[in-house]
């Protein structure tokens, strides 16, 4: 017997507005079943169908492999390498068809990283079904929800390895911070005023 969800579940479910739902319906794209209320219940099969996300046979399913670090440091010792060789031992364990891999040494802020710009035109072809990614802070530190509706509206899931990040992204995290109070100090005080900053700031993270 197939699930039923309220309008308000497949909403929350999904990160849809109500308008999308409504268009799907006026395309006939979902059926949903009219209680005598009133109210509308959805099949939960039929939006899991109608955005990719139910998927039967994965020697079809084609996925993308996303890895991140925030700096060169952790490129040169080896932080990027691992983190793609233990999503594609993942994705080969899952049985999925890797078909690009996208690898990025940038802040989990910029929201114009080259890479992830490249993961997002090839979700718009619509021949991905999985972005594989380690944790949500790899995809971005903010803004998460926005690339998930994104790539749901392109019938893509994404799929994250680690539900619970790992304390090794407090680093991270750290990089990120400073990262964003450069660039403000370089605004208010010119570029020698925020490597003054900068400086200071990891001077003093570094004498914890």
């Amino acid at each position: 017997m197939d699930v039923l969800l309220t309008q308000k579940q497949v909403l929350e479910w999904m990160n849809i507005s109500r308008l999308t739902l409504l268009r799907w319906e006026e395309k006939e794209l979902v059926h949903p079943i009219r209680l005598e209320s009133g109210h509308r219940r959805y099949r939960k099969s039929e939006i899991e169908q109608l955005l990719g996300l139910e998927i039967t046979n994965t020697d079809n399913v084609n996925c993308v492999i996303y890895s991140r670090v925030s700096t060169k440091k952790q490129q040169n010792t080896g932080n990027l390498e691992r983190q793609t060789n233990r999503l594609k031992a993942y994705a080969e364990n899952k049985d999925y068809n890797v078909i690009e891999v996208y690898e990025e040494v940038a802040s989990g802020i910029n929201e114009n990283r080259r890479q992830l710009n490249r993961l997002m035109k090839k979700v718009a072809k619509e021949d991905v079904h999985i972005v594989l990614a380690e944790y949500k802070d790899r995809m971005a530190r903010f803004r998460y929800n926005y690339i998930e509706r994104y790539c749901n509206s392109h019938k893509t899931k994404i799929e994250l390895m680690e539900k619970k990040e790992d304390q090794s992204l407090n680093e991270e995290m750290t990089e990120d911070m400073i990262s964003i109070i450069t660039s403000f100090s370089a605004r208010l005080y010119g570029q020698r005023g925020a490597r003054k900053i900068k400086y200071q700031i990891e001077k003093l993270n570094n004498d914890k």
